[in-house]
C-alpha cells in the first residue's frame, strides 16, 4: 500500500508539474480593456440563415472539418474534439456559429475550449463571440488585432495573442501555430495538427483553385515564402478554408502559378506595356485553366500582381 501511494503521490505529481492531461497554452493574454467600447459595424454574417448548407465531417480520429456555405462561398476550419473540449478554426458566420457549437454539444458531449483565427479578415472569423460569450478563448496572431478593432469587425477580441509560435495543448494532444511571412495579410497564422499530418492554410493555400479575386490585402514575396513552408511539413491533408482539402500536389502548382504570373508581368511591364495591352498578353497553362473560379478570377489575378509588380519596382524614374 506504501508503495502504491507512493506511485500515486508521485504520478499526481507529474501531471501537476507538466500540465499532461489539461488544456493549456503558451499565448499572451490580451487587456480587453482598452477595447471595452470599441464601435463595431453591423454584423453582415448574423442574419437568420436557416437554408445554409452546413456540416462537421470526420477527416481523421479527432480531427473534423466544418463548412458553411453553398458552393463557391462555402467556408471550412478543421476542428479537433478530444475530452477536454473541442478547438474550432474560423467560425466564419455568426448565423452558422450557434449550430457548430450545439453540434459539438450533442455530438461529442464537450464544449468548445478555443477557436483560432487564421487571420484578420471578417469572413472568416465572424461568430467567434458566440463561443467566446460561452467560455471559449479565442486565439490570434498578435497582428490581427488591429484590423479587427480598426475595421470595427463585430467579432471576438482574442483572448490571447502571440508573435511567431504558440503551441495549444488540448486533451493530451498537440495543436502547433505558427506566423511564417505576411502573404495573405499580415497577420496569417499556419495551424499544424502533428498527430494527423494535417494543416489549416487558410486563403494562401488552394485546392485546385484560383486565387481570390485581385489578390486582396496580399504580399508576393510573403505568400511564396509560406508555400515553400507548407512544402516542407510532413502533411498530407491541407484545409485551405474554401472548397475541399488539398495536398502539397496542389500547393507546388498553385506557388509555381504564382511565380510564373509575377515573372510574365514583370516581363511585360519592364517591355514597357501599359495595362491595356498588357492584360492580353498574360497566358495560363492548361492545368491553369481548369481551376475552380478561373473565368472569374484570371483577369483579376493579373491585375493584382500588376498592382504589386508596378508599386515594387524602380525602373526609370
Amino acid at each position: 500500500m506504501k508503495l502504491f501511494s507512493f506511485i500515486a503521490t508521485v504520478t499526481a505529481l507529474f501531471f501537476t508539474l507538466t500540465g499532461a492531461g489539461r488544456a493549456s497554452d503558451n499565448g499572451v493574454p490580451l487587456d480587453h480593456s482598452k477595447y471595452a467600447n470599441r464601435q463595431v459595424l453591423k454584423d453582415f454574417t448574423a442574419a437568420p440563415c436557416p437554408d445554409n448548407p452546413r456540416g462537421l465531417t470526420q477527416i481523421k480520429g479527432n480531427l473534423y472539418r466544418h463548412t458553411t456555405g453553398p458552393g463557391l462561398a462555402v467556408h471550412s476550419g478543421l476542428v479537433l474534439i478530444t475530452k477536454e473540449g473541442a478547438l474550432v478554426i474560423d467560425p466564419a458566420m455568426t448565423c452558422t456559429a450557434t449550430w457548430l457549437r450545439d453540434e459539438i454539444k450533442s455530438r461529442f458531449n464537450v464544449k468548445v475550449k478555443y477557436v483560432v483565427y487564421t487571420h484578420g479578415h471578417a469572413d472568416h472569423i465572424s461568430g467567434a463571440q458566440v463561443f467566446q460569450q460561452d467560455g471559449a478563448i479565442v486565439v490570434a496572431n498578435q497582428r490581427a488585432v488591429e484590423p479587427i478593432v480598426g475595421e470595427r469587425i463585430p467579432t471576438a477580441i482574442p483572448d490571447r495573442v502571440f508573435d511567431e509560435d504558440m503551441t495549444i495543448t488540448l486533451g493530451g494532444e498537440k495543436v502547433l501555430l505558427h506566423r511564417v511571412a505576411p502573404s495573405h495579410s499580415d497577420s496569417m497564422t499556419m495551424i499544424l495538427f502533428p498527430k494527423y499530418k494535417a494543416l489549416q492554410c487558410t486563403d494562401v493555400c488552394e485546392s485546385k483553385s484560383m486565387p481570390y479575386n485581385d489578390f486582396l490585402d496580399f504580399y508576393y514575396d510573403g505568400w511564396i515564402e509560406s508555400l515553400n513552408w507548407v512544402l516542407a511539413q510532413d502533411v498530407d491533408v491541407i484545409d485551405v478554408g474554401h472548397y475541399t482539402p488539398a495536398t502539397k500536389d496542389d500547393e507546388r502548382a498553385l506557388r509555381d502559378y504564382m511565380i510564373d504570373l509575377h515573372q510574365q508581368i514583370l516581363d511585360l511591364v519592364r517591355n514597357g506595356q501599359s495595362w491595356d495591352e498588357l492584360y492580353r498578353n498574360v497566358h495560363f497553362s492548361d492545368e491553369v485553366k481548369k481551376w475552380i473560379a478561373y473565368d472569374q478570377m484570371h483577369v483579376l489575378n493579373i491585375m493584382g500582381m500588376y498592382r504589386w509588380v508596378s508599386n515594387h519596382r524602380r525602373g526609370e524614374w
